[in-house]
C-alpha cells in the first residue's frame, strides 16, 4: 500500500534533484535542454498522479489541503526548469525589445521563486501547528 500510494511522489521529487545535480557535472549540449523539458513534463505529470492518489486515500480535507500545498511546493521545481528551457530558446542578444518572451519568462521565474518561499513558510507553520495539536492529543490521552 505504501509503495502504490507514494511511488509517483518519490520519483517526481528525485527526478528534478537528479537533473539539478547532473546539470553542472555534464553538459550534453543541445540535448541537455530537450532532456530538461521532457523531465519537467514527466515530473509535473507524476505530481498530478500523486495528488490523485492522495485524494483517494486521504479522509480529512485539511490533510488533503496540506498535501496539495506540499505538492505544489515541490512541483514548482520542474515548472521552473521547464520555463528555463523556454528562457534558453527565447534569448536573443541582438533584440532590444521592451517586452519580449525572454523577459516575461524571467519575471515568471522570479514569481515562482517567491511563491516557493511563501509556500515553504506556510507549509512549515502548518507542520508546526499540526505537530503541536498531535502532541496535545497525545498528552491528554
Amino acid at each position: 500500500m505504501f509503495f502504490s500510494r507514494y511511488w509517483s511522489l518519490v520519483v517526481a521529487i528525485l527526478f528534478p534533484l537528479f537533473a539539478i545535480a547532473t546539470e553542472s557535472a555534464a553538459r550534453l549540449g543541445e540535448y541537455d535542454v530537450v532532456l530538461q523539458a521532457i523531465l519537467s513534463v514527466i515530473c509535473l505529470a507524476l505530481f498530478v498522479h500523486s495528488w490523485f492518489m492522495q485524494r483517494r486515500y486521504t479522509q480529512n480535507k485539511w490533510r488533503l489541503s496540506f498535501f496539495t500545498l506540499l505538492l505544489i511546493f515541490f512541483a514548482l521545481v520542474p515548472l521552473w526548469l521547464g520555463l528555463n528551457v523556454i528562457r534558453n530558446y527565447s534569448y536573443n542578444a541582438g533584440v532590444e525589445q521592451m517586452y519580449s518572451l525572454y523577459s516575461d519568462v524571467v519575471i515568471l521565474q522570479d514569481a515562482i521563486v517567491w511563491l516557493a518561499k511563501t509556500l515553504c513558510v506556510v507549509v512549515s507553520l502548518w507542520m508546526i501547528v499540526d505537530s503541536g495539536r498531535w502532541l496535545v492529543k497525545r498528552i491528554r490521552a
